[in-house]
């Protein structure tokens, strides 16, 4: 019965696969969540990080940012197509701990916008996720709905910069990498792009916008059906977008059919050695001599200009 049970889930997940590479590339489709006035409140949907500390509120975030001597620069970590889970707070434990403010924002929760794979199982997610990718308005493989999320990654770089002028690395997973290398816009303090976990298949293709001067590390397992992956075609990765620069990608592969980050033996290895390529810097070993007590009148100022007074 076992056995049964798992022919017929492989061979529903083949055939939704079949269904996901047998579909055209579309075009744009514009939905209310997608206005770009929503972008305004992005700070307000997002969860901060800072070296030593760990999550932390903006107050703290912006004082601490430019008060912190280790500080490499900044990455804005973007979720997959089901919003914020714990992935997110694992992903950011890892860069933190490489010696990085971030910012994780969650576009999901956008006035009136909705999830890409919808469901409270991996097997139901997978399913509605291609439902919703069919649908083509609350799916990854829309231009509209990666160019909203590039509208809150835009709003999170115009407030860094009031902040600070440490480098931004762009990152994301699943549909968060898509929103990655969908981004096209020229800003140069974002110094590259990190990729978890996501493919570029003939269907995705319109999406590609990302500037190959700039580096990308990104990972893929050959088999992961999130990624399009199958035995017979592996996950396609980004070679053939820098064939003009192909010292700009670092790919890790690995020959499994998983989806999650930074999980399988050698890839934090790999991401790490590329961080200090593209931030150079060390990850931070203690405070380096940071007296926290004394930057709280900081704080503490900074809290009252945020709260109105009554």
């Amino acid at each position: 019965m076992r056995f049964a049970h798992h022919l017929l889930r492989t061979a529903c997940i083949a055939a939704l696969t079949a269904q996901i590479f047998t579909a055209q590339a579309q075009q744009w489709r514009p939905a209310p969540a997608y206005d770009k006035a929503l972008a305004a409140n992005v700070l307000e949907r997002s969860v901060l990080f800072l070296p030593l500390y760990g999550a932390v509120y903006r107050a703290k975030f912006e004082v601490m940012l430019q008060e912190l001597p280790v500080i490499r620069g900044i990455v804005i970590h973007n979720h997959g197509c089901g919003g914020q889970w714990g992935w997110e707070t694992s992903v950011a434990q890892f860069y933190y701990r490489e010696g990085f403010a971030v910012v994780v924002p969650e576009f999901v929760t956008r006035a009136g916008n909705k999830t890409g794979c919808p469901g409270a199982s991996p097997e139901e997610s997978l399913r509605r996720g291609g439902e919703r990718f069919r649908e083509g308005i609350y799916t990854a493989r829309n231009p509209a709905r990666l160019s909203a999320r590039g509208d809150d990654i835009e709003q999170v770089v115009s407030w860094l910069k009031t902040i600070t002028q440490l480098p931004i690395l762009l990152s994301g997973h699943s549909e968060g990498c898509r929103t990655v290398y969908f981004w096209d816009r020229s800003e140069p303090q974002v110094k590259g792009g990190i990729c978890h976990k996501q493919s570029l298949n003939a269907d995705y293709e319109h999406l590609w916008k990302w500037d190959t001067r700039l580096p990308m590390w990104s990972s893929n397992e050959d088999e992961d059906i999130w990624a399009q992956g199958t035995k017979g075609k592996p996950a396609v990765g980004f070679e053939r977008k820098f064939t003009a620069h192909p010292d700009n990608l670092t790919s890790f592969r690995f020959a499994g059919n998983g989806h999650d980050p930074l999980v399988r033996p050698g890839e934090t290895e790999s991401l790490r050695a590329w961080l200090r390529r593209t931030v150079p810097g060390k990850a931070p070993r203690d405070t380096g001599g940071v007296a926290y007590e004394d930057k709280l009148p900081l704080i503490q100022e900074r809290l009252g200009r945020m709260v109105p007074a009554r």
